[in-house]
């Protein structure tokens, strides 16, 4: 006869086994789960939604800075079939920080947005202003796998067939006290082989609620390298609320839904100063250098002076600087002086270690508001050469291919 405490240590023995089979049959049925199947369904869901309402959060993450902003939107949509501009017209109100910023409304004929500082509405006709309505669609923030026609950013179609990407099951998670699916997807990204920036990795998060496939949240992550700096950008978007296919009041999307405290104008486009012609006296100025210096432009007469208006987190700014910089080895001991001069950051912004990552040594200086109003500046990166005299003899907007070999061809000439 078997005593019995030893038949209850067998007993709780064979327990033991079972929790553990079960725990494994868990884990598998967790892990064993089809990422890609999961992401299909869920393009097919958010391809299905036509109209609705959601109240969403955005927390953004700049490559160029180390803060996040926390934005928010409130927003009613319905798609368009054929419109070439935005997909589906909408209405919603923006808040950053959870301060109210305005309301921003499309019609499909007409786009409108207010101005909470003089109570003003500008619209603009699709007619007579479809182009800059659609250049200005990047600083307009949706809930993109709802209101785009791709459901971007989901994976959709040869995505899923594509060697680029790779799927994976992270598990269930809850989220706004729903059970949601957690899959991550990579893509191997595609680079310009003539571009200055290279990407190094994408990675998206998808929280995708179980029950009806509807993405809740996602996030983005972005690993770039430009000038030896290598830079992080993230971007996650929540959902707070969401009303799918129900769309109760379309009032909303039309013109009526602005509040009648709101001036109504038409839209006049803006046209930027010109720059300061050729042969004027360069205005002068006086501004701290990153060591805290005063430097001002009459100490560097009898030489010559290209300046250039710039500030970290501007693309083509960043792709200037290794010109500039290459500029400044070739000719600073033939008379030539670069300047970089940033408006907007700060030394606590951490525009000494961004320079020093690309390297910079050229003279930067910064606080210089008032100086690019005496300079006209109204895009980035502007460019102006001073000649030994004090005169202008080269102004320039922006950057692009050829703008090297030109300020070195005219620098030549005039040293």
């Amino acid at each position: 006869m078997w005593g019995t405490a030893y038949l209850k240590q067998i007993a709780m023995h064979k327990q033991g086994i079972l929790f553990a089979i079960g725990l494994l049959a868990m884990s598998i049925a967790s892990y064993g789960q089809d990422a890609k199947g999961i992401m299909e369904k869920t393009y097919s869901k958010c391809q299905s939604i036509q109209s609705g309402s959601y109240y969403m959060t955005k927390h953004m993450k700049y490559m160029s800075t180390n803060d996040t902003s926390k934005s928010s939107f409130d927003c009613a949509f319905e798609k368009l079939k054929d419109d070439t501009l935005y997909s589906c017209a909408f209405h919603y109100k923006a808040f950053l920080e959870s301060e109210y910023t305005g309301d921003v409304l499309y019609t499909g004929s007409d786009f409108l947005t207010t101005n909470n500082k003089d109570s003003t509405a500008t619209i603009m006709s699709t007619a007579l202003w479809a182009k800059e309505i659609q250049a200005y669609r990047h600083n307009y923030t949706f809930y993109t796998p709802f209101t785009t026609k791709d459901s971007s950013p989901l994976p959709h179609d040869s995505d899923f067939v594509d060697g680029r990407y790779t799927f994976k099951f992270i598990g269930e998670e809850y989220l706004n006290d729903s059970p949601c699916y957690h899959v991550q997807v990579n893509e191997i990204p595609e680079n310009d082989t003539e571009s200055s920036i290279k990407t190094l990795q994408i990675e998206f998060h998808y929280w995708i609620i179980k029950s009806d496939f509807v993405p809740i949240q996602f996030s983005t992550a972005y690993d770039v390298v430009m000038n030896n700096d290598t830079m992080h950008q993230y971007e996650k978007d929540v959902f707070n609320r969401c009303e799918i296919n129900d769309l109760k009041d379309k009032s909303i999307l039309t013109l009526n839904s602005i509040p009648p405290c709101y001036r109504i104008k038409d839209f006049i486009p803006y046209k930027g100063p010109s720059l300061l012609p050729n042969d004027t006296l360069a205005p002068n100025w006086e501004l701290p250098s990153l060591t805290g210096e005063q430097i001002n432009l009459t100490d560097l007469s009898g030489q010559l002076v290209l300046i250039d208006f710039f500030y970290k987190s501007c693309y083509p700014c960043m792709q200037a600087l290794p010109t500039l910089q290459a500029l400044n080895e070739r000719y600073e001991g033939k008379g030539l002086r670069v300047v970089g001069i940033d408006p907007y950051d700060k030394r606590e912004d951490g525009i000494t270690t961004f320079l020093s990552k690309r390297g910079v040594t050229y003279m930067v200086l910064l606080g210089g508001k008032e100086v690019s109003k005496d300079y006209r500046v109204s895009a980035y990166p502007t460019m102006y050469l001073i000649d030994k005299t004090g005169k202008i003899i080269l102004s320039q907007v922006g950057y692009g291919k050829g703008t090297e070999g030109m300020l070195e061809e005219i620098i030549k000439k005039n040293l």
